[in-house]
């Protein structure tokens, strides 16, 4: 039972329409469906809103027993399972360094460990943490976010990945190939941010390096929602 089984059943037990169970979550009735046919996860904002609302912990949400034995108290309240400490459902992955979602910045190290849920680092094992910075891929990655990057030098078109312009700036950015060059795309709801064009066939164009593609987000503890 995974994240989609659980919250299939968190659904269920809470007798919730799709669209009362996305107001609690504060997403769309559209997002949560997608959730229950494993096209996508909830981050990590959603999860702790839903924990908060039904009074279970974010690992009920997340592990792969999470809510395996949960029941309907005489009170009406969920009652799910306690996970033993030790157990756990997260691993601390590294931290590397700041990224710009916005104008490139020079990439700066920076130590630490954020910690993820097992089964994405199980699934990605060589992934790592870059801090997003600026708005424009706040439909995505919002600004103050962690991207988990997974290591890659292949493109496919149209994904989110981290990349490196003229070797030793970071960005994130939507990728489309062209026939010779690249197009970074922001995903933004500010209109101001727009789509370049890196062509190769033109003198001083800036090398892009692709360091990985985005595969998820974790949201600091005290990020402000």
């Amino acid at each position: 039972m995974g994240i989609m089984e659980n919250i299939i059943k968190l659904r269920m037990l809470s007798n919730m329409t799709q669209e009362e169970f996305a107001k609690i979550a504060d997403v769309s009735r559209a997002a949560v469906s997608l959730w229950e046919i494993g096209h996508s996860e909830p981050r990590m904002g959603a999860i702790q809103r839903l924990a908060d609302y039904f009074g279970i912990r974010k690992a009920n949400i997340i592990e792969d027993s999470g809510m395996e034995g949960a029941t309907v108290g005489a009170d009406g309240k969920i009652i799910a399972p306690m996970i033993p400490a030790g157990m756990s459902s997260f691993v601390d992955v590294p931290l590397y360094g700041s990224i710009a979602a916005g104008t490139p910045i020079e990439m700066e190290s920076v130590e630490g460990f954020i910690a993820i849920p097992e089964r994405m680092h199980n699934r990605y094992p060589d992934a790592f943490l870059l801090a997003v910075q600026g708005e424009s891929m706040n439909r995505r990655l919002p600004n103050g976010s962690y991207a988990l990057v997974n290591p890659a030098s292949d493109v496919v078109d149209g994904r989110v990945y981290a990349v490196c312009v003229n070797g030793y700036d970071a960005t994130i950015k939507r990728v489309r190939m062209l026939n010779n060059g690249v197009e970074l795309v922001p995903d933004s709801t500010d209109p101001t941010f727009r789509p370049r064009v890196y062509d190769y066939g033109e003198e001083g164009t800036d090398t892009v390096t692709v360091i990985g593609e985005v595969v998820w987000c974790v949201f600091p503890y005290d990020y402000d929602f």
